[in-house]
């Protein structure tokens, strides 16, 4: 089952004072069922790649609660797909907060066919209000710093592009643009190296700390330098 949904109803009166009282919710009609099916279904096979049913993403949780949480979750497209009414304040809530945070969106109205081409204009359509809400909105590039050891033995720094999912499929940044920024890493000095050394030393040691339970030890070296370069603020 994709999704249900179910009208109440609640009788609302006005005593003599003129002070509205409103009634309990009762239930209006029938549970109206709305389903695509398994996973081959006809929304899959024009949509494509894997899905996760009745997901709600973190920042929706935040700010819709429960009612953030969307029938499907094309992780492979990266966009999020309901059944209901796309002009609801509801799914307009939805569709903001999904394309700030770099997802797609797409409504399928309750009574929409389940024909794959009108299914696929659909799909399109939406895929398409994405990229142009993105032309008005531009998202950051994404950099990663990372370290490298080149033919000559010789420590590197490199910012390279994060590889990520596009909304509607394809990747964002490639190994042929990422092998072109890793040509133009820069060569560290000796004080880079020797500090990278030290925080790479640090973190076995943290880590080591955490896995047997013991206290993590920084002693004193000299007279007001530590062995590793760990802050330590004042207790608030």
């Amino acid at each position: 089952m994709e999704a249900e949904r179910q009208k109440f109803e609640a009788q609302v009166t006005m005593d003599d004072k003129g002070r509205v009282q409103e009634g309990p919710e009762h239930a209006v009609g029938g549970v109206q069922k709305f389903e695509f099916g398994a996973p081959g279904d006809s929304l899959s096979a024009v949509v494509g790649g894997g899905y996760i049913s009745h997901h709600n993403p973190d920042f929706l949780q935040r700010v819709l609660g429960a009612d953030g949480t969307c029938s499907r979750f094309y992780f492979d497209k990266k966009i999020y797909i309901d059944i209901g009414d796309p002009e609801s304040k509801m799914s307009k809530k939805k569709r903001k907060f999904l394309f700030q945070n770099g997802f797609g969106y797409l409504c399928i109205p309750a009574n929409f066919e389940k024909d794959e081409k009108k299914l696929k204009t659909l799909y399109s359509a939406a895929v398409n209000e994405y990229y142009q809400y993105e032309r008005i909105h531009p998202r950051p590039a994404v950099l990663q710093e990372t370290t490298i050891i080149d033919e000559k033995g010789q420590v590197r720094r490199a910012f390279i592009t994060a590889l990520d999912v596009k909304v509607g499929g394809g990747m964002i940044g490639s190994s042929e643009q990422q092998s072109k920024e890793f040509q133009q890493a820069s060569k560290l000095s000796s004080k880079e190296v020797k500090s990278l050394k030290l925080q790479a030393k640090l973190h076995r040691h943290l880590r080591r700390a955490v896995q047997e339970g013991i206290p993590f030890r920084n002693p004193f070296i000299a007279k007001g330098k530590r062995r590793f370069p760990v802050e330590y603020g004042a207790a608030q």
